[in-house]
């Protein structure tokens, strides 16, 4: 999850945070709070579980193909 929050842009990141650290927060609150549109932040959170969706089925692939590009 850590290497997922690390790859998004900041703003988005500090939602997604705010939302899943506190097991009593309703989305309702995390958009009020970020002053953002309720459709724009959903995009932001659906973004995100895709993404984290990608690298529980295929994160060992994507961290090693990530490597060999950073040391090329």
């Amino acid at each position: 999850m850590t290497f997922c929050l690390s790859v998004i842009k900041p703003e988005h990141g500090e939602v997604i945070k705010r939302y899943y650290s506190d097991k009593f927060i309703t989305w309702e609150e995390v958009v009020s709070e970020a002053g953002k549109s309720h459709s724009s932040l959903r995009t932001w959170r659906n973004d995100f579980k895709t993404l984290l969706n990608v690298m529980t089925q295929h994160g060992d692939e994507f961290i090693r193909l990530r490597r060999e590009a950073l040391q090329a």
